[in-house]
C-alpha cells in the first residue's frame, strides 16, 4: 500500500509536470505565432523601404543625369561665347585699326591737297612779283 501511494504521488507529480510543459508549450507557440507576426511586419517594412531606396535612387540619378547634360550644355554655350567674344573684340580691334589708318588717310590727303593749294599760290605770288619786277 505504501508503493501505491507513492506511485499516486508520482503520478500526480507528473500529471502536474505534464500540465506545466504544456501550458508553457501553448505559451511558447503563442509567443512563436506572435514573433512569426512581428517577422513578417518587419520584413514588409524593409522591402518597401527598400523599394522606396530604389525609386528615390532612381530620381537622384536621373536628375544627377539631368544635371549633368545640362552643366555640359552651358559649358559648351559658354564657350562658344567666350570664343564668340574673343572674336569680337578681335574684330573690333582691327576695325579700330582701319579707322585710325583711314583717318591718318585722310589727313595726309587734306595735308598734300593743303601743300598743293600753298604750293599754287607761292607759284602765282612768284609769277606776280616777276611780273611786278618786270614792269617796274
Amino acid at each position: 500500500q505504501v508503493s501505491q501511494n507513492e506511485l499516486d504521488w508520482f503520478h500526480q507529480d507528473s500529471e502536474a509536470q505534464m500540465k506545466k510543459w504544456q501550458q508553457e508549450k501553448k505559451e511558447n507557440r503563442e509567443n512563436l505565432k506572435a514573433l512569426r507576426g512581428t517577422v513578417k511586419k518587419h520584413s514588409d517594412t524593409n522591402e518597401r523601404y527598400l523599394k522606396a531606396i530604389d525609386d528615390k535612387e532612381k530620381q537622384y540619378n536621373a536628375c544627377l543625369n539631368t544635371f549633368l547634360e545640362t552643366s555640359n550644355k552651358f559649358a559648351n554655350e559658354k564657350g562658344k561665347l567666350e570664343e564668340l567674344i574673343k572674336k569680337s573684340q578681335d574684330d573690333s580691334q582691327e576695325c579700330e585699326k582701319r579707322a585710325v589708318k583711314a583717318e591718318v588717310s585722310v589727313l595726309q590727303t587734306w595735308k598734300e591737297t593743303e601743300v598743293w593749294k600753298l604750293k599754287g599760290t607761292i607759284a602765282k605770288a612768284e609769277g606776280n612779283l616777276k611780273m611786278l619786277k618786270a614792269l617796274s
